[in-house]
């Protein structure tokens, strides 16, 4: 009677033992299968890291060298490609995104994908075509809502790069907006712009809560479908239950695999989408190639220029003719003088000698009777020194910038060059000489400086054609006397083409070209063409003394403020930080988090915490406590998924076939039950959080520019207040801000709550097992961070390297021209390449570390699950303790599911540094008060007459306190009266101005107006009677009307106002002439206008505003002769009955002054009528005597 319980005893023994060796070869199993994928993981990532490192290195040289190569009409015509400094390096970084890892990651989750549906089909084809019959579901859900994503993604980013566009253009041109009082109208198109972008935002958050909260629905919908087929499957004896956990797992393992493999398609699409833009350039021939070897290079040349009948138009307006047939010759080592009115071709001209662009074919320029198309490139422009009307230096010394003239040039030919260009003596001046740094587009120096060194930089090149396209236009009278001669030097022996609108310089050209519409209406010599009083006689005519009451002008272009040097910048150049991080190659969180800090330091301020941010959060705290209650209960799904799956897994366990179908379908349906309140969480938390953070980012975006525009000029001289900086911080940072308390914040609330839940769900059914799992869970998550704690410790050396290479080719590329010009396109290409050897060295190494990372992360869960199992078998048959095995699995179970939310806690925290620091920037720019607030009504509001007086003003920018600028300055001006300031560079005319626009305030003495000292009046109440005309004009992208009334409220001006104006200017004819007229836009900093256009403008948006007191600063610089004297003439007259002060170069068009002043070093050393001061023969004659012609002047 024994015997069946002693074989029942035997029967349990071995199924124990059989479960036991079971367990125990899985264990194994699992093990061998973690080295298989350490191996795997680790070749997968350096293998396909190093690949990645290789080819996007090649890319940017290649890229580099074929931007390097293109003609300039490339960058001028849209539609040809598109060399965008930002895209570019933005499409650099998302090819090494799209590639690599992502190539890994993509293949691996595919053979995951194929390899579960295998595994699935082979256990249960039925069951497996079940469980995928809601796929397509998910599939039209997840493309409509990506559809819905991606169009309103576009939208927002439309409407937010409206915003920033609209920022850039504002902070880069603040002080008109300053002087003009036009912070409260861009305000307000600012807000409205931002008002766009946030409802996009919200409309993307619903979507995207919408798209979460259905798919969520149907992933859980189609668990309970699998289990309650899978019940009745196994009821029929079709399959057992361990058939449908296999069948589970493996199409749950590969649609999870398919779905992150979306995210990875995707990225590689925008890789795949960048490369080709990139290959658009590198695959293109260019026209006229800067790099090519080939083309004739005679041994020597003599610089005979022949032009014949060329015709020309630019290829981004092919239907505007420039040049009509012009034909000249210039022998060699003669001068030919270019001369006209803007726009009539002579610039033109300059540009096809340089090969810029080509001719219409069959027409020719010729040297030395070679066709300039059949000479080598580089071996034609190395034959030209060029000296332009904007001077463009490069962010490096000022003797770097010389020896670009010309490689190996000797330090004995610097001097020289220096000297001849009247720049030896200011640059020897500076503490570091040549050494001295000139700064981005060398904003160091003031304008007249950067000719000069442009200028020495041309004389190195020693050239046997000498190209001067207004080459003194930006030196005082003083220094052009000088430099002049000096070029009249330097251009003998040389042919020598010039364009001029200043006569004088000219008259002893060989040749006098006088050009009008892209035609030849006179040639000659300065005597013959006066002899024929034709149209040269009149340009001369508006230009010189008839007698010495009667103006001389010769027009120059606007020039850079000429105290602009004295503002300081920092040695080291600063190149916008969101243009510095796109090219860099680490993740894009590290790199963010690395410029924030270096920022946080630089600017002294501190960092924020989330109880500071949600302060500024306060009106959306309703929005946020709901979506907070939400992402608690949404927490729960996870813990209570656990519980589910592991009672499941225990009914497909029971012997009671009735019982096991009724308590399988009851179970199921709990799972329904589940994706419906997860559904409802998931859409509220996701769209709450988002509606509140959108609100938040639009209000702070909006205080920040308020406040910014509240403060005086002192706030932007300061490095660390650059525009570029400002608008990373309006259009990056404060987005940054945002991912403290948006759906992030809930992932962290949803993460905390499952995890707690699944602790306490483990502890209640084996807290022996529960103790083991959290205690070495910690190591899976220290293998995950082990590759960003890498990637953080870099990221600060590889951020300095990739900076240099990035800023040698962001300014390469924005000055191609120049480049070109200079032929330094491969040594730009060298130094661009020598920085990027060292970051790709260092990634070859990152690449190598991050493959053992990665094979870490993807092997330890296998030891980790070989070692929990083990040791649930150990508390199995444990004596004292007989754990369950379904309490193991509940444990496990209740740990791994809870634990998998953990993640969007860890990403939380990487986000929520990155908020931290970008919300102490932020915080501290909204806490900065100005000295002077523009928008301020605190003051007194006196009527204005227009008497002006400065008492004893010193002045020193705040920026550079050890270079003193007005050294106890006196100036008294009776009201309608006109000062004339006068005086070399740097000598603090254009400080006067500004101290008259209270854009400073004195260190000592008193600025006043009508006897009012400034510090007490109110700046906007002082501008509205102000009215500026700068040295370079500044326009907005509006209309023309829009640009002349700007700053004015709508009932302060009529469009009658606006036409009378602009006809005062001289600019009302041209407007007319427009398809749209005055409601034509102007462009980006009115790029779709002339110099001269642009300034006219400039003057009616002064005039239109009728205002008390006029300022001049070199007004008329941009016009050319026919219509400088209209537009002198009506300014004479808008001054009538205005006090007007003019600051000038140009002593022409300050004669009939009630007072001239002549500064020098901040005092004045003379004054007096014109009259007066020409019969002291002092330092006013002296200057007065360099600007004439010799003959008039006796």
């Amino acid at each position: 009677m024994n015997n069946p319980n002693i074989t029942d005893v035997v029967i349990q023994q071995k199924a124990k033992d059989d479960f036991r060796d079971a367990v125990l070869r899985n264990c194994l199993n699992y093990i061998y299968l973690g080295v298989g994928v350490f191996i795997a993981g680790f070749l997968q990532a350096t293998c396909l890291l190093t690949m990645c490192e290789n080819l996007v290195n090649r890319l940017r040289r290649a890229f580099f060298h074929a931007v390097m190569r293109q003609e300039i009409a490339c960058t001028s015509t849209p539609n040809l490609i598109n060399i965008s400094v930002g895209a570019i390096f933005r499409n650099l970084e998302r090819v090494k995104e799209g590639t690599g890892d992502k190539i890994g990651l993509m293949i691996s989750s595919l053979s995951r994908f194929f390899i579960g549906f295998i595994i699935a089909f082979t256990y249960s084809w039925k069951l497996t075509l079940i469980m995928m019959s809601l796929t397509p579901l998910v599939i039209i859900t997840g493309l409509f809502v990506m559809r819905l994503l991606a169009t309103a993604t576009t939208e927002e980013a439309k409407k937010y790069a409206a915003a920033g566009g609209l920022a850039e253009e504002v902070l880069t041109s603040i002080r008109t907006v300053i002087a003009f009082n036009g912070q409260q109208l861009e305000c307000e198109k600012y807000e409205a712009a931002l008002r766009a972008g946030k409802i996009t935002g919200i409309k993307k958050s619903f979507y995207t809560a919408i798209g979460h909260a259905v798919l969520f629905v149907i992933v859980f919908s189609s668990y309970c479908l699998a289990f309650w087929v899978g019940v009745d499957f196994i009821y029929k004896g079709e399959i057992d239950g361990a058939t449908v956990m296999t069948v589970f797992f493996s199409v749950m393992m590969g649609a999870m695999s398919l779905a992150g493999d979306v995210q990875q398609f995707s990225v590689i699409g925008t890789a795949i989408g960048a490369a080709t833009s990139l290959y658009e350039v590198i695959d293109r021939e260019p026209i006229i190639d800067a790099h090519s070897s080939e083309g004739e290079t005679p041994k020597s040349i003599d610089g005979r220029i022949q032009v014949k009948d060329v015709k020309f138009a630019y290829p981004s307006r092919p239907e505007i003719p420039i040049l009509k047939g012009v034909s000249f010759e210039a022998k060699p080592g003669e001068t030919v003088a270019l001369v006209g009115a803007s726009g009539c071709g002579k610039s033109t001209v300059i540009q096809l000698l340089q090969r810029f662009y080509d001719p219409i074919p069959d027409l020719f320029l010729e040297i030395d009777g070679i066709a300039i198309e059949k000479f080598n490139t580089k071996y034609l422009r190395r034959l030209i020194g060029v000296v332009s009307q904007e001077p463009c230096l490069f962010n490096t010394t000022i003797e770097q910038n010389i020896r670009y003239g010309r490689n190996n040039v000797a330090d004995a030919e610097i001097v020289d060059a220096l000297k001849k260009a009247n720049a030896y003596d200011f640059v020897n001046s500076f503490p570091k000489g040549l050494q001295t740094l000139v700064g981005d587009r060398g904003v160091q120096m003031s304008g007249g400086q950067k000719q000069r060194i442009a200028i020495a930089r041309a004389l190195v090149r020693n050239p046997k054609i000498l190209l001067l396209d207004e080459a003194t236009s930006a030196l005082d009278a003083e220094s052009e006397h000088v430099v002049q001669r000096a070029l009249e030097n330097a251009s003998r022996g040389r042919t020598t083409i010039v364009v001029a609108h200043r006569l004088s310089t000219i008259r002893n050209a060989d040749q006098i070209i006088v050009m009008k519409g892209g035609e030849i209406m006179e040639v000659g010599k300065h005597d013959d063409l006066l002899k024929k009083k034709r149209l040269y006689h009149e340009l001369l005519n508006a230009q010189v003394f008839a007698d010495v009451d009667t103006p001389l002008s010769s027009p120059t272009r606007p020039t850079l403020s000429v105290d602009y040097s004295k503002k300081y910048m920092s040695q080291e150049s600063h190149i916008s930080t969101a243009r510095d991080g796109e090219i860099i190659g680490q993740p894009a969180i590290t790199k963010d988090i690395e410029r924030l800090r270096k920022e946080l330091e630089e600017e002294g301020a501190v960092r924020a915490n989330l109880l500071r941010i949600m302060k500024y959060a306060r009106p959306e705290y309703c929005l946020m406590l709901i979506g907070t209650v939400a992402a608690l209960l949404h927490g729960m799904v996870m813990p209570a998924f656990s519980l589910f799956f592991s009672q499941i897994i225990e009914v497909f366990s029971n012997p009671d076939r009735e019982q096991m179908v009724e308590d399988g379908h009851f179970w199921a349906l709990m799972f329904l039950v589940l994706a419906a309140f997860q559904g409802t969480t998931m859409f509220l938390q996701c769209s709450l959080f988002g509606i509140a953070s959108e609100r938040l980012t639009m209000r702070i975006r909006s205080k920040v520019f308020r406040n910014v525009l509240r403060q005086d000029a002192t706030y932007f001289d300061m490095p660390t207040h650059a525009p570029g900086r400002i608008t990373t911080r309006l259009a990056t940072d404060v987005p940054n801000v945002k991912a403290a308390i948006d759906h992030r914040l809930a992932s962290v609330f949803n993460g905390l709550v499952a995890t707690s839940g699944g602790i306490i769900i483990s502890f209640y059914y084996g807290w022996q097992m529960a103790l083991l799992v959290v205690s070495i869970f910690p190591l899976t998550a220290a293998a995950h961070s082990f590759q960003t704690k890498y990637y953080s410790r870099k990221a600060s050396s590889e951020a300095k390297q990739q900076e240099q290479s990035g800023k040698i080719a962001m300014e390469a590329i924005e000055n191609i021209k120049s480049v070109q010009a200079l032929t330094i396109q491969s040594r730009l290409h060298a130094q661009f390449c020598s920085f990027l050897d060292g970051h790709h060295r260092t990634n070859k190494v990152k690449a190598l570390i991050q493959g053992i990372a990665n094979g870490l992360s993807g092997s330890i869960f296998f030891f980790l699950s070989a070692i929990s199992f083990r040791f649930g078998l150990f508390l199995i048959f444990n004596e004292s303790v007989r754990m369950p095995p379904m309490n193991v699995l509940r444990v496990l179970f209740g740990i791994s599911f809870s634990f998998s939310t953990i993640d969007g806690v860890a990403a939380y925290f990487s986000e929520y540094t990155k908020a931290t620091f970008a919300a102490g920037l932020i915080f501290k720019m909204l806490e900065e008060e100005p000295m002077i607030d523009g928008m301020s009504e605190n003051g007194t509001k006196p009527k204005i007459n227009g008497e002006i007086k400065f008492e004893k003003v010193y002045f020193r920018y705040p920026e550079r306190p050890e270079v003193p600028i007005l050294r106890g300055l006196d100036i008294s001006v009776h009201p309608g009266e006109t000062l004339a300031l006068v005086g070399p560079s740097g000598c603090g005319k254009s400080t006067v101005i500004s101290l008259l626009e209270r854009l400073y305030d004195p260190l000592d003495g008193n600025v006043l107006v009508d006897n009012n000292d400034l510090r007490g009046v109110n700046p906007k109440h002082l501008r509205k009677h102000i009215a500026l005309v700068s040295q370079e004009p500044i326009l907005f992208d509006i209309s023309i009307r829009e640009n002349i009334a700007y700053g004015l409220n709508p009932g302060e001006y009529s469009d009658a106002d606006i036409i009378e104006a602009a006809k005062k200017s001289n600019i009302h004819s041209f407007v007319e002439s427009l398809p749209n007229g005055y409601e034509t836009r102007v462009g980006e900093k009115g790029t779709q206008l002339s110099g001269g256009q642009k300034q006219r403008i400039a003057i009616a948006r002064a005039l239109i505003r009728k205002p008390k007191i006029l300022l001049l600063d070199e007004a008329t610089s941009a016009l050319d002769t026919e219509n400088e004297k209209q537009v002198q003439e009506a300014l004479d007259a808008a001054s009538q009955g205005r006090t007007c002060i003019v600051v000038a170069h140009r002593l022409s068009t300050i004669v009939n002054a009630n007072c001239i002043m002549v500064v020098k070093e901040g005092v004045v050393v003379e004054k007096g009528t014109h009259a007066e001061l020409m019969a002291k023969r002092g330092a006013y004659y002296d200057l007065t005597l360099k600007q004439s012609n010799h003959n008039i002047v006796n």
